[in-house]
């Protein structure tokens, strides 16, 4: 980033700074105040505030090494963000598409950067080169289709320490069908996060696996609606997690297991999400 571009960035976080409370209270209660002294403090305060922000701006707008300074200070340096890329879009021959493409911004290790962006964008090309390749095929035998597919993102959580995002996938033709990818991100260490990863020489698939039967019985005994494919006697009754199952972090940093449709579970149910409580990973952590 060069200083022109640092001292923008640094331009658009002090326009998002917001007013302290305490601030706010002394405004309020001299606006709301009638006493002609009052009035006089107002102008005194509105006046410093005034002169405050002068000197940060003008501070900022004359001097690159008040730039850098403050770009290394974490609130005010550099943010990871997610933002979008574009949207791939088709409406033809019965097929309904859009797909959009998530970037990640502000990683300091640049090659993890591009290499996420990469395969982000690669996967949702080819997921929208599918469907225009079959529009394609519709067209030359004069047929319709009947089709619809969305493809979007959402980011469980982007904190100090952790950027979680999750892309879905959700698909109709006759029933429909929803799919998902986890990229997880150590935004200390900038290292992607894997389930093994968190775990020393624990059993960490036993440990998760266990506390997830747990939870779908509870479940089933709670909702006669909800229904789990545990201790049927079937070939397809859930045992164990697979080692690099979807996960994500949710913003109370805790571990969320998830499940596409079918998974686990009839159509009925949709791809469910398990959350596994601190308490029963925190002895097991790294």
């Amino acid at each position: 980033m060069n200083d022109k571009e640092k001292l923008q960035k640094l331009k658009e976080n002090y326009n998002n700074i917001e007013i302290p409370c305490e601030l706010e209270g002394i405004v309020n209660d001299a606006i709301y105040n009638k006493k002609d002294d009052n009035k006089v403090s107002l102008i005194k305060s509105l006046s410093l505030v005034v002169s405050i922000v002068a000197v940060f701006v003008g501070s900022v707008n004359m001097s690159p090494l008040v730039a850098n300074a403050l770009d290394r200070i974490p609130v005010i340096g550099k943010l990871v963000k997610v933002v979008k890329l574009s949207n791939y879009s088709l409406d033809k021959n019965g097929l309904e598409v859009s797909v959009d493409v998530a970037k990640v911004e502000g990683l300091k290790d640049k090659k993890l950067e591009k290499d996420l962006n990469e395969e982000l964008e690669k996967e949702a090309k080819a997921l929208y080169q599918q469907y225009v390749e079959q529009s394609k095929i519709l067209e030359k035998n004069n047929k319709q289709g009947h089709q619809m597919l969305r493809s979007s993102y959402e980011v469980k959580v982007n904190n100090e320490d952790i950027l979680s995002l999750v892309v879905s996938n959700y698909e109709v033709q006759g029933s429909s069908d929803t799919t998902r990818k986890f990229y997880n991100i150590n935004k200390k260490s900038e290292e992607p996060i894997i389930l093994k990863s968190m775990f020393e020489n624990v059993d960490y698939i036993n440990i998760i696996s266990e506390n997830i039967k747990s939870q779908m019985e509870k479940q089933m005994k709670l909702d006669s609606d909800s229904f789990y494919w545990i201790n049927t006697g079937q070939d397809d009754d859930f045992k164990t997690i697979k080692e690099n199952q979807g996960f994500y972090i949710n913003e109370k940093n805790e571990l969320v297991i998830c499940f596409d449709k079918y998974e686990v579970g009839p159509g009925s149910m949709g791809a469910v999400d398990f959350t596994i409580p601190n308490e029963v990973l925190k002895p097991n952590l790294n």
